[in-house]
């Protein structure tokens, strides 16, 4: 019997299909690779098996399918397996940044403290004080930040270098206080500390005397009699000696005798009028023996008055026989005026702790962490040899015995408050951020050179800084500190002093005025003993134009021996 051909018309699938055959009755369609089912028609799924044999993404399509890649990845020519591409070979995939080929991709790598970015290619800097990172005040730099804390309210940075912490004293000073004895150099207007108004009945001579120690070598330890155009004498002291100032009749002497007695130990002082004599005397030893013509104690309606100063005069300086600096930084004790049992001058320094002295007292002067002073210098000179041109040359030297590791020691302050030049005591390396005890010396905010210093073995230590046209230098010890800018931003930042000095600028010890926290690298007030030479001229206190009453200009407490 003659069957139809079953191949006509075709029934298996078009694509699917390679031929079909007649089987009399049925027929078979063979199907080609990568499609399967009685018609041919259903596509084979070859990425169900082992991923198609592809290394990374298999892509089924009907009847077939191809191995592709992630991107950063190629295909090998077999057509199967990925290889890493080397993005870093194109010179320009990242730019400035250095490229670093990673598996199927790249990174576009900075130095620390910046960013990269893909719209300019290029580094950044990241600003870190944008992201709150100090507690207190920032300043974002190149690839870096500094954190800067309250220093003139005893803060500091600490060890994290974002967060503040208080200034504590790691050399203790043994400070304590004589509850009798009188502390002469308490105001620095150098007015009186004591005034006493005598009147008596009968005719009263003068009779003072106390014990008196002192490392001052100027000042005034009391003045007696009536107003400035009576009869008046002033006891002072001139060069460590003892000077008597004298007017009566308004003829005025003076007169100077005796040891050099500033040096730092206790002696009785006495002065006396002794028939028609005035006699001083040191340690019960005649020194000055003067004729006088009158009394002190002076006749007003029936009484007997005389007005008694003690650490200073009643009236200005400049109306003394010879003017003196009044300011005097010495000590008192067991002092008896006019035979008097008066106690209260024993009993008013009793509660004020600021009217008392030192129980032991050095050379040198104590900054109690809580104040400055400030003078007036000129440090511009007219070199002979160049005729007009005027030079400038900054010379300091710091003997200095810290009680804490940070603290100013000298700043020049310009208009506005600029901090044109700070030399000081800091613990940590903003740049490096490394806890560390170092003098900084900066122009500004920018530290030009470092110094290692062991700020708490309660030793003295000197500091030495010059500048001058082109050059600057700071040693520790006789050891040279370290630069920590190039020589063309040396120069760049003395440029930058010398403008400042061309205007007025004062010098600044023992602190700084109330400006920015971030307008130097130290801000805080020094603690500990301190003397100072500027351009080889050593600073006294006394003659400052301004300081703190509680720094003491010519004594300074001992470091605290600590007990075995």
């Amino acid at each position: 019997m003659d069957l139809p051909d079953q191949c006509s018309p075709n029934p298996c699938d078009k694509e699917g299909t390679r031929a079909c055959q007649d089987l009399m009755g049925n027929f078979y369609c063979d199907c080609r690779a990568g499609w399967g089912g009685r018609l041919c028609d259903r596509d084979v799924n070859e990425c169900g098996l082992q991923n198609g044999g592809c290394s990374q993404i298999c892509s089924n399509k009907p009847g077939s399918f191809h191995c592709t890649c992630y991107s950063g990845y190629a295909l090998s020519p077999d057509g199967r397996t990925c290889r890493d591409v080397d993005e870093c070979a194109d010179a320009g995939a990242c730019g400035d940044a250095r490229c670093q080929n990673l598996p199927g991709s790249y990174s576009c790598l900075c130095e620390e403290g910046y960013a990269f970015t893909s719209q300019e290619m290029a580094c950044q800097d990241v600003d870190e004080c944008a992201e709150g990172r100090c507690e207190q005040a920032c300043i974002n730099s190149p690839g870096s930040y500094s954190c800067h804390c309250d220093g003139r309210g005893g803060l500091k940075v600490s060890q994290d270098m974002n967060t503040c912490e208080d200034i504590l004293p790691c050399v203790p000073f043994n400070v304590a206080k004589s509850v009798k004895s009188l502390y002469l150099g308490r105001m620095f207007s150098g007015t009186p500390v004591i005034r006493l108004r005598f009147k008596r009945l009968q005719p009263t001579r003068l009779v003072a005397e106390f014990d008196f120690r002192t490392f001052d070598a100027e000042g005034v330890l009391f003045f007696a009699g009536g107003h400035q155009d009576s009869s008046w004498i002033v006891l002072g002291l001139r060069a460590g000696r003892l000077e008597l100032q004298l007017r009566y009749h308004g003829v005025g002497r003076v007169t100077s005798s005796g040891p050099i007695i500033n040096h730092g130990m206790w002696q009785t002082i006495s002065v006396e009028e002794l028939e028609r004599n005035l006699v001083v005397k040191v340690n019960k030893d005649a020194v000055m023996k003067i004729a006088v013509a009158g009394d002190l104690f002076q006749l007003d309606r029936g009484l007997y008055h005389l007005n008694l100063t003690v650490g200073g005069i009643p009236f200005k300086e400049k109306d003394l026989v010879q003017p003196i600096n009044p300011r005097l930084d010495g000590c008192m004790r067991s002092w008896n005026w006019l035979n008097g049992e008066d106690t209260t001058i024993q009993d008013t320094v009793k509660v004020n702790v600021k009217m008392q002295c030192f129980s032991v007292t050095e050379k040198g002067s104590f900054f109690p962490g809580s104040g400055f002073a400030f003078y007036s210098l000129d440090y511009a000179r007219t070199s002979p040899d160049v005729g007009t041109e005027t030079t400038w040359e900054i010379e300091v030297v710091a003997r200095i015995r810290p009680a804490t590791d940070t603290g100013v020691l000298l700043a020049l302050v310009g208009d506005n408050h600029t901090v044109a030049l700070s030399v000081a005591l800091v613990d940590y390396h903003s740049t490096k951020k490394l806890q560390k005890q170092l003098v900084v010396l900066a122009v500004e905010r920018v530290a030009l050179a470092l110094m290692e210093i062991k700020v708490c073995d309660g030793q003295e230590h000197v500091v030495s800084v010059s500048l001058k046209e082109g050059q600057a230098a700071l040693e520790v010890d006789g050891t040279k500190g370290g630069s920590e800018v190039s020589p063309e931003g040396l120069q760049e930042r003395l440029a930058v002093l010398r403008r400042h000095l061309q205007g007025s600028v004062l010098t600044f010890v023992g602190g700084l005025p109330d400006v920015p926290v971030t307008s130097a690298p130290v801000t805080a007030f020094y603690r500990g003993c301190m003397t100072l030479e500027v351009n080889r001229k050593v600073l006294d206190l006394d003659e400052a134009a301004y300081k703190h009453s509680d720094i003491t200009s010519h004594s300074c407490p001992p470091v605290e021996q600590a007990t075995p």
